[in-house]
This record gives C-alpha cells, sequence and structure tokens, in this order.
C-alpha cells in the first residue's frame, strides 16, 4: 500500500473528528488485518472510484461509538439507534469526502459511494484484506481501514 493512498485518510479522520467531535486523535502502529470486527463494532463502509478504486471502513469500537454520537448530536446516549447510525455513516461519508479533496489537491480525482453501516456481526468483507491504520483517543478505539487496488 502506497503512503500517497494512505495518508489522505490519516489526514482526514484527524481532521473530521477534530472538527465534529473535538476529539485529538493519535495514530497506532498501521497493519494488514483481515477484516473480522467484534460483533457490535460499528462498521462504515464505503467505495472508492474513479483514478483509484477500492474500499475504506471506518472501525469503531462500541463504547467509541457511542461517545461519538453522544458529541455529534450533543446529548447522551447509550445505544446506536437509526439516529446513531446516521450520525456514524455522515461521520464516514464527511472523512472520505475531505480525503477526496486531500487527493484532489495531489490530482488524483475520486469519487466515494454513499456509506453502507453494518455491526460487525453482520460485515462480510469482499476483499481479502485492508490496511489498518488504528487510532486512539479519549473517546476509545478507532481504526480506517483501506483497501485499494494497484
Amino acid at each position: 500500500m502506497k503512503a500517497e493512498h494512505v495518508n489522505p485518510f490519516i489526514i482526514s479522520v484527524c481532521k473530521i473528528m477534530k472538527d465534529m467531535c473535538m476529539l485529538d486523535l493519535k495514530i497506532g502502529k498501521p497493519a494488514m488485518v483481515k477484516g473480522v470486527y467484534a460483533s457490535d463494532t460499528s462498521i462504515i463502509k464505503l467505495g472508492i472510484i474513479g483514478n483509484l478504486t477500492g474500499q475504506v471502513v471506518l472501525n469503531i469500537s462500541h463504547q467509541t461509538a457511542l461517545q461519538i454520537v453522544s458529541k455529534m448530536i450533543m446529548m447522551p446516549v447509550d445505544s446506536i439507534d437509526e439516529m446513531g447510525q446516521s450520525a456514524i455513516s455522515e461521520l464516514g461519508n464527511m472523512i472520505a469526502g475531505n480525503a477526496a479533496t486531500v487527493f484532489a489537491n495531489s490530482n488524483i480525482i475520486i469519487d466515494i459511494t454513499p456509506p453502507s453501516y453494518f455491526l460487525g456481526s453482520e460485515f462480510k468483507p469482499d476483499v481479502s484484506g485492508y490496511f489498518s491504520i488504528p487510532f486512539t483517543c479519549e473517546a476509545g478505539e478507532l481504526s480506517v481501514d483501506v483497501f485499494i487496488n494497484e
């Protein structure tokens, strides 16, 4: 996986989480993963089309998702209902849209498919593996898992 294909997602997740949720992220050690997620994890899948093709998966642990949704809607939540799923999906959409802008600044034109929300137990990846960038913050853990056809 080329750094120039991953860095826009790192930049974007850090920016959007700071802007929308007032959370400062710390980047962990990236690794290849198979796309197997905890059953209660919130998964947002987005497709990439254009000069690059592939997938991006926003993988948010359950407790972190609760904290993020609470910050986004400015009130405490104790479950990820339809409104929570919509908020998390929109967060994924903003991250991917921002990444598309970062790519465009490097003359790589991509488009993003609409986000799809899954629980980890429901998600069946249609690629063999992802390059996963883990993050931690005061709300908990999440990762951005990227697959680019090269």
